[in-house]
């Protein structure tokens, strides 16, 4: 991949930041952002709103990236369903056009909630199904950058985390927490998490395959949202005691998708990698004697 231009948005993000230390592996970078570049390289950061298409054709324009990582998006609680849609819709609008403009390589962020939760596991392209806002605006980004750039990857993955950087939702647990709330985790919502590391990875050696649609990239290990939430508290050791609950989110409300497994077969056979569940991924660290902390 010599001589290849890395051209990250949503840069600034959990996932942003891993997928701009992987590219870097491989080619220059420029980390596309609309927020804080704290953190980010100083000499190859670029501010972008995605809403803006003047603004992106001009920035893809002057990078003329060889590949185009479409990370920036707006996820629930993040902001309003306007936003959401003009990021999540429009935006990756723009950026497919601007991709097709100067013949980059695009692969685009999805999720698995543009599934209804109904019939998983989910093959690599199952037809989207979304039950809420968010699962509809990721679900219409998906089509308009299959309608503008055919040849373009289409990643659908699952929660994220890291162990060495807390993730966004286990993070929003562990401050409800201490402010002496109680949390309710689903033990009918079934995901596919996936190590933020291993996921920047598998991106990275996606977009120089010719992949093209739809692909899932998550944990070949399902587990419900109780499980995973426990076990990242755990690792992260927040203090929980008694305060946190096993629910059900079918008696909740009924615009959660409650199956969401994502099938990673084909993707661990086209990238060349293991893509492995949570269990697995604690023991490794486990092994490594390793703790949030430790010096």
């Amino acid at each position: 991949m010599t001589g290849r231009v890395f051209l990250i948005t949503g840069a600034a993000g959990y996932l942003g930041r891993r997928l701009v230390v992987a590219a870097r592996r491989h080619g220059r970078v420029v980390a596309g952002t609309h927020r804080s570049t704290a953190g980010l390289p100083r000499d190859s950061t670029a501010v972008v709103d995605v809403t803006d298409r003047s603004s992106v054709l001009r920035l893809v324009h002057e990078v003329h990236p060889t590949d185009v990582i479409h990370a920036a998006a707006v996820n629930p609680g993040q902001g309003d369903a306007d936003l959401m849609w003009r990021v999540n819709v429009d935006g990756s609008r723009h950026i497919a056009e601007a991709c097709t403009a100067v013949g980059a390589r695009l692969v685009a962020i999805s999720t698995d909630i543009v599934h209804d939760g109904r019939q998983g596991p989910y093959a690599d392209d199952a037809a989207a199904n979304p039950i809420n806002p968010y699962g509809r605006s990721k679900a219409a980004g998906e089509l308009v950058v299959r309608a503008l750039d055919p040849a373009a990857a289409i990643v659908r993955t699952s929660l994220m985390y890291g162990l060495d950087a807390i993730d966004r939702g286990t993070a929003g647990f562990a401050d409800r927490l201490a402010r002496g709330e109680s949390l309710i985790l689903f033990s009918d919502v079934l995901r596919s998490p996936i190590e933020v590391d291993t996921l920047a990875d598998a991106v990275i050696r996606l977009a120089a395959s010719d992949h093209a649609g739809y692909l899932n990239v998550a944990g070949r290990q399902a587990l419900s949202r109780d499980a995973f939430g426990r076990a990242m508290l755990r690792y992260w050791r927040v203090p929980s005691s008694d305060r946190v609950e096993t629910g059900r989110a079918a008696e909740m409300s009924d615009t959660i998708p409650l199956d969401l497994r994502l099938a990673v077969d084909r993707a661990e056979e086209l990238l060349g990698i293991r893509l492995p569940g949570v269990d697995e991924t604690l023991a490794a660290a486990r092994s490594r004697e390793y703790r949030p902390g430790d010096g």
